[in-house]
């Protein structure tokens, strides 16, 4: 993710259609006074992962990432022969990647350590997963405090609900499977209550609890509970009721009400609540501790009451309505998507998590994976989707306008989301790439088009479909990439306003609270290559974005340390306030090293216009000054960082 730091001395110049109106930082440290020599922003690295497997047949391994308490999915990857090897783009921050391997025994999670420039692993044997009958279907237990009790299908988006009558004692918002034992408990006041799956009986496990009467949290793992409301958390032993241990939750932003814990496949605990989705990051028996860190940027805007986690490591959670919501949330980032409404409430939810060996072994489209392997059952010449950042959330670039002059630095004269999905095959080679952007805002009155360059070259490229090219001052090819480039280079639109225009009586598109707003529009590109080619030879992601001038087609502005692409005007480098360096990788930048474009992994809540962005971002300039280093996350609605009033929330 490349770093900018906010300008205190500013250049008046009209970026927008309105002069902008800067306020008095007489009494400011001046950024001139601070040497980022060397600094290009730059954030990630090259790594080989090579996986050694002894283990017979075929198998999918997914690889993820922590950085900053966020689980990141770079996707999964089908082994080859005795193994995998293959680069990947990860933060420099990053010192383990999380492993899950599937195959038709079930599922195992290694973790791998990250050691300079490489990430190796051996697997001997596996011991996942026991041979038993097909049949099984992936689902979820749901509870209501009505006494509502009901499965929920999650093996296909249909979402069917299944009732099982009524909860015997009444209704419940907590709880939480055994599924080796069959048995389903769920919390009523003081009583545990347990449910036999077989033979659907009931019994009273219990008849005290540590919080003497209800409480949200529940979850089972191991032959212990873990029992949670707000900022404490008890782990429970199931049989004696014994409380073997207590913790005080720290790391909570704003909020530590409502939700759910469950752990995922690698024995990972979350937790969900009001205030986004967090993640455990210790657990300390001894002095009674617990730390969470969030994923989520900001606050859910939904009571959120419950949440299980799937055989796929999909997030599901509930809203306690009468109509309730699921909802389903990304473990990368806290992106979220309802998809399902049901006629009743839900208060908790917890997940039957199939082994592979009891579904289906067949392979439809003859690719040698198998259909509960495979993203693309019926196309044998797809198997497997690679997100970025996430398949649920989108990133985002925010972009001045006005290079190579400085602007007004309210980072919202072009604000576009995206998201990338890389579809492999099953030898892990890319058939086609997709490309989804959603233009946010346009705080501008110059007129801007937006493109991407790539790595791959045109050659292997057969065409590109979906892109917004009225107008005269760019010129496609017959395979869709722009024409007369060394890479290949896609003009996704080249006039925002073609397409994009403000309300009526506003003067910006999307970033002045007090103006009618309007609604974000969304482009997806498709690549599809000649033939399946190395994903390396597309480049590495957030790849190469820019903006160029409706009018001056030459006039290009990029991420920080990026490249122009062979049409840009290089005459431009070197005036106004650009100190751009190509031979030194120096580039787009002023001789501060301050850029004119960012690109944040989250979905960014930009200033209103005529904001510089240090105003609406409290830790913004400590970011900076720690070169990275500190308020990683200063971005998100952590307590103190955010000045709400002076950041745009209409879309």
């Amino acid at each position: 993710m490349k770093k900018l730091f906010p300008l205190i001395i500013l250049l008046l110049v009209a970026s927008c259609i309105e002069e902008p109106q800067f306020e008095d930082t007489t009494n400011e440290t001046s950024l001139e006074d601070i040497s980022f020599e060397g600094f290009n922003f730059e954030t990630g690295a090259q790594v080989k992962l090579a996986i050694t497997d002894y283990t017979q047949g075929t198998a999918k391994y997914k690889v993820s990432y922590m950085s900053d308490g966020e689980v990141n999915t770079i996707g999964s990857f089908f082994k080859k022969g005795s193994g995998l090897s293959t680069d990947l783009f990860l933060p420099t921050s990053v010192e383990e990647l999380l492993l899950i391997k599937s195959d038709s025994k079930g599922a195992e999670s290694y973790i791998i350590k990250v050691s300079g420039s490489s990430a190796n692993l051996t697997i001997n044997e596996t011991s996942s997963g026991s041979v038993a009958n097909e049949g099984c279907i992936d689902h979820l237990y749901a509870v209501n405090n009505n006494g509502d009790f009901f499965t929920i299908d999650v093996s296909n988006s249909d979402f069917t609900p299944t009732s099982l009558g009524q909860l015997q004692g009444g209704g419940s918002i907590a709880n939480a499977l055994d599924q080796e034992n069959g048995i389903m408990y769920y919390n009523v006041n003081k009583n545990l209550y347990a449910y036999d799956i077989a033979s659907g009986t009931y019994t009273i496990k219990h008849t005290n609890n540590p919080f003497n009467g209800n409480y949200p949290r529940l979850e089972y793992k191991d032959g212990y509970f873990y029992m949670s409301n707000k900022n404490v958390m008890h782990k429970v032993e199931v049989e004696s009721n014994n409380v073997v241990a207590s913790y005080t939750i720290s790391g909570f932003i704003n909020n530590d009400g409502g939700g759910d814990l469950a752990f995922d496949s690698a024995g990972e605990l979350y937790l969900a609540c009001f205030s986004g989705l967090y993640k455990f990051s210790a657990i300390n028996d001894q002095n009674g501790t617990a730390e969470v860190v969030r994923i989520s940027a900001e606050n859910f805007p939904f009571q959120l009451t419950s949440m299980a986690i799937d055989r796929q490591d999909r997030i599901f959670v509930g809203t306690n309505d009468a109509q309730s919501n699921l909802i389903q949330i990304s473990k990368e980032d806290g992106a979220y998507s309802i998809v399902k409404t049901f006629d009743k409430k839900i208060n908790d939810l917890t997940a039957w998590k199939c082994e592979a060996s009891n579904l289906s072994q067949q392979d439809s489209d003859n690719d040698g994976i198998i259909d509960e392997l495979d993203d693309y059952p019926n196309d044998p010449e797809a198997a497997a989707d690679v997100f970025t950042p996430s398949e649920l959330g989108m990133g985002s670039f925010a972009f001045e306008d006005l290079w190579p002059l400085k602007g007004d630095y309210d980072f919202n004269d072009m604000v576009i989301g995206y998201r990338y999905t890389n579809v492999l095959n099953s030898n892990n080679e890319s058939v086609r790439f997709i490309m989804n952007f959603t233009v946010r805002a346009v705080g501008a009155g110059n007129h801007s088009g937006f493109g991407i360059e790539l790595d791959v070259d045109p050659s292997l490229v057969s065409s590109v479909t979906g892109h917004h090219t009225g107008g005269n001052n760019t010129t496609l090819d017959p395979k869709g990439l722009e024409a007369n480039q060394n890479k290949s280079v896609i003009i996704v639109f080249n006039d925002s306003f073609n397409f994009m225009q403000p309300a009526a009586g506003a003067k910006f598109i999307n970033t002045d609270p007090s103006e009618a707003s309007v609604e974000p529009y969304n482009i997806e590109v498709v690549v599809e290559f000649v033939s399946p080619i190395d994903p390396s030879l597309i480049g590495d992601a957030p790849f190469n974005p820019f903006i160029f001038s409706s009018l001056e087609r030459g006039k290009e502005l990029h991420l920080a340390g990026k490249t122009p692409t062979s049409l840009a005007d290089q005459s431009l480098f070197g005036t106004g306030s650009d100190a751009t360096e190509l031979g030194s990788g120096k580039s787009y930048q002023d001789t501060n090293n301050l850029p004119w474009a960012i690109h944040i992994i989250h979905q960014f809540r930009y200033p209103t216009e005529k904001t510089r962005i240090d105003k609406g971002y409290n830790k913004f300039i400590d970011w900076g000054v720690s070169q990275g280093s500190q308020f990683k996350d200063w971005y998100g609605d952590n307590n103190g960082y955010r000045n709400t009033s002076k950041l745009y929330f209409n879309n």
